[in-house]
């Protein structure tokens, strides 16, 4: 005959092994709980990066798209080989920050055919992004002493070359990256006799 203790025992052991699984299954839960909990909460926290990251975008090209442009530009015309001429040239961005304002004085030049503010590509060539004067538009004028040789305005709309399509910042930050340059041609220099890069103030 089995004692009654013995019978207490397998009960008691019983009751223990169903808590022991009852807990099991609830740490299970948590876990499981847990570890939903944690990959939404990485998901949001992702999403709100991203969120972060597209609206500091946004803002970035809002504030580029409104930046303004002003400023005085100036240029030192020196000769080419040969050429005692020189020349000085002052822009200006006006007032409406879509304009640019322009002076160009001379010494010594003589049957002027063409000035050009042209843009190095860093390939060797710099094609002009704006015309000022042509032979063709304006004639060729003659006179070697010093003098105005043009003045006028132009606005984005004139753009040439890798400038075309752009907007007077480019044309700025181009200025600023050393990368623009006045030319005045003549007769026995169609490529430029004096010439210079265009640099931030007077």
């Amino acid at each position: 005959m089995i004692p009654k203790l013995y019978f207490q025992h397998v009960k008691d052991f019983d009751l223990d092994l169903t808590i022991s699984l009852t807990d099991r299954k609830t740490l299970n839960s948590s876990a499981t709980y847990y570890s939903l909990m944690v990959t939404k909460n990485s998901r949001i926290l992702e999403v709100s990066v991203i969120s972060a990251l597209l609206l500091v975008s946004v803002i970035s090209i809002v504030q580029s798209g409104n930046a303004q442009v002003k400023g005085k530009f100036s240029a030192d015309l020196q000769p080419r080989a040969g050429s005692s001429a020189s020349g000085k040239a002052a822009l200006e961005v006006n007032g409406d920050e879509k304009t640019v304002m322009y002076t160009i004085t001379g010494t010594g030049l003589n049957n002027i055919s063409g000035i050009a503010i042209s843009q190095e590509t860093g390939t060797g060539r710099a094609p002009d992004v704006v015309t000022i004067r042509s032979a063709p538009q304006s004639g060729i004028e003659g006179s070697s002493g010093e003098r105005e040789i043009a003045k006028g305005n132009f606005t984005a709309s004139d753009f040439l070359g890798p400038l075309q399509g752009k907007n007077l910042a480019d044309f700025v930050k181009a200025i600023d990256d050393g990368k623009i340059i006045i030319t005045v041609s003549t007769g026995p220099y169609p490529l430029g006799e004096i010439y210079g890069n265009v640099t931030s103030g007077k």
